[in-house]
């Protein structure tokens, strides 16, 4: 049986989490999420976005765990390129004011639910509705903050030092992904995951 999550609840939930950065939320607010926000379960394996759909929103995890990926021929697996955690968001087109789609897949890692928020109803509010436009800049500083250190590991070429890079600076990532996910967000073998692992507990256990 998998965990059942309370649409109401976790709404609730995601409420109370904006409100920490917008003390002031209101009703209005309130309501507006209910109007233009669908709660949808998600399971895992699911492909919620194939990278040709032509959508723009942004998907936000309440709960389990969303990532973009793409499928690498040479490795015969997928590559991910980005993580949701729970309060986190990806977007479906390059970025917020693109019609471009995103690269990659946008799936669903770990079974839960997402609230989704099309475009359409945020770009009135952008710039002069500071409770909204507060959300939105948290998910994409949020999302820049993981992308950005996932490129300084992209440019780390030993693996030893790169998964020790990813362990001390992404440590939410390190905690919610097993051995396989890491190896496809790291892109380095499994076996190379498992030894730099040890190390990084042995480093850990010194300190």
């Amino acid at each position: 049986m998998g965990t059942y999550y309370s649409a109401k609840e976790m709404l609730l939930k995601f409420q109370g989490y904006w409100k920490k950065f917008h003390p002031e939320l209101g009703e209005f607010h309130k309501n507006w999420l209910l109007k233009n926000g669908q709660v949808r379960p998600m399971v895992k394996g699911e492909t919620v976005v194939a990278a040709e759909d032509r959508q723009s929103a942004i998907y936000i995890v309440l709960a389990g765990l969303l990532v973009k990926q793409r499928y690498c021929p040479h490795r015969n697996r997928y590559n991910i390129m980005n993580v949701a955690l729970p309060h986190m968001g990806i977007f479906t087109t390059i970025h917020f004011y693109s019609k471009s789609p995103a690269l990659g897949d946008i799936s669903c890692l770990r079974s839960g639910l997402l609230l989704k928020i099309p475009y359409k109803a945020i770009i009135p509010y952008r710039q002069n509705e500071t409770a909204i436009d507060t959300l939105v800049n948290l998910l994409i500083n949020k999302q820049k903050h993981q992308l950005d250190h996932l490129r300084v590991m992209g440019s780390i070429p030993n693996v030893t030092e790169r998964y020790f890079y990813f362990a001390d600076y992404l440590p939410h990532l390190y905690s919610a992904l097993n051995i396989r996910e890491q190896s496809d967000l790291l892109l380095i073998s499994e076996s190379s995951v498992h030894r730099a692992k040890r190390l990084y507990l042995t480093r850990r256990t010194k300190n």
